[in-house]
């Protein structure tokens, strides 16, 4: 009879465990599918991510570039400026040059009129001193031809001292005035031809400072044209920078609109992630609900076979509020505490567990931390790579992951230190390390607060 309960009830038990093996396997299964979506979302994150450093990196580049540009161009611009006001006080100074020149011109204009009309004077004075010099040719010709007799009969033809006195008078005062006549044309020629040479002096000189002038304006003029050429190449200089500037400024413009794409995509990638991360938590929640459930049944099965009388069950009892184990052997540290952090290897700045590593870890044992059933014991290349999740029973779960070696399997019953797996560095590792977790009510909290 006895023999017969016993197998009546290892049939109940099988029964029971084939009615909920069952959807703790469909449910691992979907959280692997879950898992590995993660990983390819994780892969895409951290190469778009890269590609878009790789862009900030360009855009930094090149916003650098830009810069020195801009300031070539203001230094090439100041420069033109300053040969432009240059090139101004030259225009300026042809100006005064011009205005010299031209007055110059006016002052040689007039003194070559004084030379022209002293010219005449001279033309004229000579025509009447050669005047002069006739007249008084012919009468030294009488006097010479009718000799001394012409005067003697002037003379003796007076008919009283008086009128002999007066003719005597007369003939003396002729010949004075004669010399006084041709000595004062003499005198006026000489201070014409005096006039004329000053003036002509005067014209050379003012000849002279006109070419000066000339010169000087020459030079202003040549100085202006090599400004010119030098503002031209500054000039030139200015627009192939502004068309580096413009070119540089579209590649700038490309590398924003390219890196908003990858940071949409980021974000769109960095959602589907957490959507994921959110629906593998409800899977555990499940999982647990699912287990604390079957663990009930259990209980409530035993007692009804037992006629109501209470069985001690051969699960550990949940821990609730107990110690919690650490899950890796000794001569460790935690390489990577929770909360954010710099970098991973997926991207993400937020880090829901420690990282627990040290030297020659790879292969080490590792131990539940607590402990209860294990809802999930995957093997595969996923974010968290080989990975066991243990239900504590009141509300808590942990998780290890990136293990090199599984030792447990879904639905087992662990207690606390017992080994369940080895450490290593499978999915999103960076090195040999155990991620370890501890999930409230599904919800990732600081493992240190608790070992």
């Amino acid at each position: 009879m006895q023999k017969r309960a016993l197998a009546a009830l290892l049939c109940l038990v099988l029964l029971f465990t084939a009615i909920f093996a069952a959807p703790q396997l469909a449910s691992a299964a979907t959280k692997a599918e879950l898992e590995d979506r993660i990983d390819e979302i994780d892969k895409e994150i951290s190469a778009n991510r890269s590609k878009l450093n790789e862009l900030k990196e360009q855009q930094d580049k090149q916003q650098e570039y830009l810069d020195a540009l801009q300031t070539q161009i203001d230094a090439n611009q100041a420069k033109a400026n300053a040969l432009g006001e240059q090139i101004d006080g030259i225009d300026q100074e042809i100006d005064v040059l011009n205005k010299q020149i031209i007055k110059l011109r006016e002052e040689m204009a007039k003194l070559q009129s004084e030379i022209d009309k002293l010219n005449k004077r001279i033309v004229k004075t000579r025509e009447e001193i050669d005047a002069s010099k006739g007249e008084l040719s012919t009468k030294l010709r009488n006097s010479y031809v009718n000799g001394n007799e012409s005067n003697l009969k002037i003379l003796m033809g007076s008919n009283s001292l008086a009128s002999f006195l007066t003719h005597l008078e007369m003939m003396k005062r002729m010949s004075e005035n004669d010399k006084k006549a041709i000595d004062h044309f003499k005198a006026i020629v000489q201070k014409l031809k005096a006039a004329r040479a000053e003036l002509k002096e005067k014209k050379v000189a003012l000849k002279e400072k006109k070419d000066a002038v000339h010169a000087t304006k020459d030079e202003k003029i040549e100085k202006k044209n090599e400004l010119k050429a030098k503002q031209n190449e500054f000039k030139r200089t200015i627009a192939n920078l502004e068309k580096n500037y413009r070119a540089v400024n579209n590649v700038i413009a490309k590398l924003d609109r390219d890196s908003a794409v990858y940071k949409n995509y980021i974000s769109k990638l960095q959602n589907e992630r957490a959507a994921a991360d959110r629906e593998i938590d409800a899977i555990i929640r499940r999982a647990a609900e699912e287990a604390a459930r079957k663990r009930a049944e259990e209980l409530a099965r035993q007692q009804a076979q037992q006629g109501g009388q209470t069985t001690q069950s051969s699960e550990p009892a949940p821990s609730g509020g107990g110690s919690w184990g650490y899950p890796v052997g000794g001569g460790t540290c935690i390489s990577s505490g929770y909360g954010n952090r710099s970098a991973s290897i997926s991207g993400w700045s937020f880090h829901g567990g420690i990282d627990i590593a040290g030297g020659g870890i790879y292969g080490r044992p590792v131990y539940a931390s607590r402990g209860g059933t294990v809802i999930a014991a995957n093997w595969g290349n996923t974010g968290y790579g080989n990975y066991v999740i243990i239900d504590h029973g009141d509300g808590y779960a942990s998780l290890y992951g990136h293990c090199s070696n599984l030792c447990v399997s879904t639905g087992q019953t662990v207690s606390k230190g017992q080994q369940i797996a080895n450490v290593g560095s499978t999915g999103n590792s960076t090195g040999p390390h155990l991620h370890f977790e501890i999930r409230k009510n599904g919800v990732k909290v600081n493992p240190s607060n608790y070992l």
